[in-house]
């Protein structure tokens, strides 16, 4: 049993140490940051304050170093990156659009307006068909009927023949005799 409560107290002890180091660990990172910062601000402070006994402001001074870096000024520059960003999202926006059917390609779409044209030539043939339909009269009505006059009474006349000679004329007022 000794071992087993040695054992357990060489955890925790161990479990402690690290805790506390972790702690002062960032303690430590914490407070280095802060010294750090303190110093870049004097050192900037330094800087600007001996540009300006050389009579160099901090935008000349950016625009120095953007000239001699590059051999473009600053502007230039601005302007050479916005296109090279619009050239990399489009780059990207395509590369990603090749990915993407690799990947999963899309399936065609069928084109619908071929149906709609075959649709639309059955309606206007059917229409044409309907149009010019005969208007016939019924055979019983044809041949044994009572014939009417102009005047929409009985007419005397017999049929004769087939029975075309007593059809009416295309006004359709006049019989034919």
């Amino acid at each position: 049993m000794d071992e087993v409560k040695t054992m357990t107290r060489a955890g925790e002890n161990v479990g402690r140490a690290v805790g506390t180091g972790i702690r002062s660990a960032r303690i430590g990172a914490a407070r280095a940051g802060r010294a750090g910062m303190a110093m870049s601000k004097t050192a900037a402070a330094r800087a600007e304050y001996e540009l300006a006994n050389r009579g160099i402001d901090t935008d000349e001074l950016q625009e120095l170093i953007a000239r001699k870096a590059t051999g473009m000024s600053r502007k230039q520059l601005a302007k050479r990156r916005r296109k090279a960003r619009k050239q990399f999202a489009r780059n990207t926006e395509i590369a990603r659009r090749e990915l993407a059917g690799r990947i999963a390609p899309e399936p065609r779409r069928r084109r619908k307006w071929p149906w709609v044209l075959l649709v639309l030539a059955g309606l206007a043939a059917a229409g044409v068909a309907l149009s010019r339909r005969p208007e016939e009269l019924p055979v019983a009505e044809a041949e044994d009927g009572p014939r009417h006059g102009t005047d929409g009474h009985h007419s005397p006349v017999p049929a004769q023949g087939d029975g075309r000679a007593d059809r009416p004329t295309s006004l359709g007022t006049e019989y034919q005799r």
